[in-house]
């Protein structure tokens, strides 16, 4: 089902007095702006919302119209800074020798990994957490799935998965919604290709297309291991072909397929803007001399 599908299946048990009980397990950093708003929605309409999220994060809090459980993590805000001002030194200097800079980008991309995996487990196996979500009777988890925590937890407690995504890079939202993505014709992440690719890069296009399942298997190979610990049965991580929502724009896309299952949904980070004021007529003034 998609997002806008399961907001309209809630939005009609609204009016004939039922209303929705949605779970919320998010993604941190911008993930996290898409999320909020949809919760404050939801939560705005009536519906009963919980968010979860790590006492110590980035951006996530408390908003309007939901509720918020928070669980402990094993490190600090002072972890957190550092983690994301050696991000920030490591996008601003691009001056460095490539060698140099390629080290330094793969060792932050494993504290970022390690914290994402870290975060996970302590949801996962936060046995009093996770028995107290079971009985609460969600109907629903709301999710970012480039981080497949929440995919884990629907699975746990058995029930389906709203995903808001724009994108994962080895084009797992793609293959899972069953749309068409020949490399000949759609750019791949990280190429900087548009629709309209030469023969040359048309070739490397189609290389990075044939690279992205084993970039998929290292991106996430430890979340396969922790969700085989926490379920305790071999699972695929890769997202059920109804419940994967699309999180694109097509004036801010490149044209591509898409099936009847996928919703455009554009705008839904912006904020929402006062009405401008009247204009005021402009009063002449004339001098003389």
């Amino acid at each position: 089902m998609t997002l806008w599908g399961m907001l309209f299946c809630l939005e009609i048990g609204s009016s004939s007095g039922f209303l929705g009980n949605l779970l919320v397990v998010p993604m941190d950093g911008s993930h996290w702006v898409g999320i909020k708003a949809i919760a404050q929605e939801m939560g705005r309409r009536g519906h009963r919302v919980t968010v979860v999220i790590p006492e110590i994060s980035i951006r996530m809090g408390p908003g309007k119209y939901y509720d918020t459980i928070t669980y402990p993590v094993p490190y600090d805000r002072d972890y957190m800074d550092f983690v994301m001002t050696s991000h920030k030194d490591i996008l601003e200097k691009s001056s460095q020798p490539f060698m140099e800079k390629m080290k330094k980008m793969f060792s932050q991309i494993q504290k970022i990994t390690n914290l994402l995996h870290t975060t996970a487990e302590s949801l996962l196996f936060n046995a009093s957490l996770i028995s107290h979500l079971a009985q609460q009777n969600f109907d629903a988890v709301l999710t970012d799935p480039m981080v497949p925590t929440g995919l884990i937890v629907a699975h746990k407690l058995g029930i389906p998965t709203i995903n808001l995504l724009r994108g994962v890079p080895c084009s797992l939202d793609m293959k899972a919604s069953g749309c068409p993505s020949p490399p000949s014709f759609v750019p791949r992440f990280f190429t900087g290709y548009t629709d309209r690719m030469n023969f040359k890069e048309r070739v490397i296009n189609t290389l990075v297309a044939l690279l992205e399942p084993l970039f998929c298997r290292l991106m996430f190979w430890h979340f396969d291991q922790i969700a085989y610990d926490f379920l305790e049965e071999k699972v695929s991580l890769e997202f059920s072909c109804d419940s994967v929502h699309t999180r694109i724009d097509f004036t801010l896309e490149f044209p591509r397929p898409l099936m009847p299952n996928v919703i455009l949904v554009g705008g839904i980070n912006c904020k929402v803007r006062n009405p401008l004021p009247e204009q005021q007529p402009i009063s002449r003034v004339v001098t003389t001399t």
